[in-house]
């Protein structure tokens, strides 16, 4: 049996649009300390890493059996999130699943209590090692500023280069339409760097979509034509993606 109160929904919502925006079905784990979710995308082109610790929850009651080491559910992420939409900022969530495991409850406490019963889903449990990546380069920017330059570039392509050079970090992007470069110098408007050089080509709707429920600051980690690692918290959950690069044909 699980049985999960968490005080700020908004902010849960948020995670788990983090987790939607690439993947609709998701198997989420529950151990003693922590619940959290690791998924690549359908096209294998992306990786989500979530954890909520513990002391997260106001409520956290797990029932896990002698001979088992956690409880795994799945659960169809876009339902869920319709279900969280129609909540208010006032309201506590609760979070109910049985030892059958046929169905989660859902509640919505606040100047009422909204019960909703959704059925659990069978999803294949497969091992997602992470990335073993020796990054270049670290950079660390506020969300606001990366989203508002991933928009600028969004007018000329569906693409994106990010660089670092000369403790500078650089957007740059063009098409037959046009092109944009943004450079933010380190040290300035929220910008900090570690490491020396990088360079790599990503899909930008994938960026916009990992980072748009980001408010505060973002790791990024880069090594020429790798994957990007993104970081952010939502709360005291831990947001983790990589994102592999686009290759340029040109």
């Amino acid at each position: 049996m699980i049985k999960l109160i968490i005080k700020d929904v908004k902010e849960f919502q948020k995670s788990m649009d983090a987790i939607g925006v690439l993947i609709n079905e998701g198997l989420f784990t529950i151990d003693s300390e922590k619940m959290f979710l690791r998924a690549t995308d359908p096209g294998q082109i992306s990786l989500v890493d979530f954890v909520m610790p513990k002391d997260s929850f106001e409520e956290f009651l797990v029932d896990i059996k002698d001979d088992e080491k956690n409880i795994a559910f799945g659960i169809n992420i876009n339902n869920f999130l319709q279900i969280l939409n129609h909540s208010s900022s006032d309201d506590k969530l609760s979070l109910e699943i049985k030892d059958d495991k046929s169905f989660i409850l859902i509640e919505l406490i606040g100047k009422s209590k909204r019960s909703f019963h959704i059925p659990l889903i069978d999803v294949s449990e497969q091992e997602q090692p992470l990335p073993k990546i020796q990054f270049d380069v670290t950079v660390q920017i506020s969300s606001d500023q990366l989203l508002a330059g991933l928009k600028d570039a969004s007018l000329f392509s569906s693409h994106i280069t990010l660089k670092v050079e000369n403790n500078k970090f650089y957007l740059e992007t063009q098409s037959s339409k046009g092109k944009f470069k943004q450079e933010i110098e380190a040290n300035d408007n929220n910008l900090l760097i570690s490491g020396s050089k990088a360079k790599a080509m990503y899909t930008l709707d994938y960026l916009q979509n990992m980072i748009k429920n980001a408010k505060s600051i973002i790791t990024l980690k880069l090594k020429d034509d790798m994957p990007l690692e993104i970081n952010y918290t939502i709360g005291s959950s831990a947001i983790r993606y990589f994102l592999a690069p686009r290759v340029d044909q040109e």
